[in-house]
């Protein structure tokens, strides 16, 4: 069964990550979806402010699916991305951080977690990979932005050693790898296939098939799947989405396809004190 379901109770294009949601009822966790309106507008279904020119639009698209989803405006909290592998820890104190604009989100920031209820961790995309976490023992939630830079920089595994710093045993320890580009969708060159090779040591034949010459087609979820059973969480504790976002424009910004005119979906997941009230 795909874990990613389209939401059908909301207005606002929204999937949900249904088994853990299902589990775990103090959870929301998700992603956002286009509409079939948004591909001639991107605008329309974009959550960042780092791409397009309307901030007062992204403003209300957060605040529109912030309130389908249940959970008040104040949770939202984000990092700015850079495609790199730092990771922040997100405190009481921090909830709201990089809700209204790039100011106050964390700086060159590509991963969050937090131990806190009723912070709802934000990260964008357009084909790169979302990594959802979850301790339930620990209490402890995450989200990684995993482009090829991140992956081969290993932000998942990054992310489950912040994890256990805190207390989280790797047994407990779920991960889920939301919609992103796949392998049909995703022709790399040497300088991204090199550094994947480098970091799988040698067992890469099934993530990287030859597209070309010195072209190759990447399953950069396979690689981060790889990669975190290799840092040791459960292979049953591992989700992945089976959704491309280059191959379906109704639902998904895609960078690649769309040659960067394009908008960017959120990746969110938070916990409440009680049960959320999902929609």
């Amino acid at each position: 069964m795909e874990p990613f379901q389209l939401r059908a109770d909301i207005a606002v294009p929204a999937f949900s990550l249904v088994p853990w949601e299902r589990e775990f009822p103090c959870l929301v966790a998700g992603m956002s979806a286009r509409d079939g309106e948004s591909i001639k507008d991107p605008d329309r279904t974009n959550y960042a402010f780092h791409v397009g020119g309307q901030r007062e639009r992204v403003l209300q698209n957060r605040k529109r699916l912030a309130d389908q989803l249940g959970v008040p405006f104040s949770c939202w909290t984000a990092g700015e991305q850079v495609h790199g592998v730092r990771i922040r820890e997100v405190t009481a104190e921090d909830r709201g951080r990089g809700r209204d604009g790039t100011d106050s989100a964390f700086p060159e920031t590509d991963g969050l977690f937090t131990g806190e209820k009723d912070v709802l961790l934000s990260s964008f995309y357009a084909d790169c990979v979302p990594l959802l976490f979850f301790s339930p023992k620990a209490g402890l939630i995450g989200v990684a932005h995993a482009g090829w830079r991140g992956t081969v920089g290993r932000i998942g595994p990054r992310m489950v050693r912040e994890f256990v710093g805190r207390g989280a045993e790797k047994a407990d320890i779920r991960a889920a790898i939301a919609p992103s580009i796949g392998a049909c969708c995703y022709e790399v060159d040497e300088k991204v296939a090199n550094p994947v090779m480098e970091t799988l040591k040698g067992s890469f034949d099934e993530v990287l098939q030859p597209s070309g010459k010195e072209k190759w087609k990447l399953d950069l979820k396979e690689v981060n799947r790889r990669l975190l059973l290799e840092e040791g969480l459960r292979e049953d504790r591992i989700t992945v989405t089976g959704w491309c976002t280059g191959c379906h424009p109704e639902l998904f910004h895609s960078h690649r396809r769309d040659r960067g005119k394009t908008g960017r979906m959120v990746a969110f997941i938070g916990m409440g004190k009680g049960r959320w009230s999902h929609g």
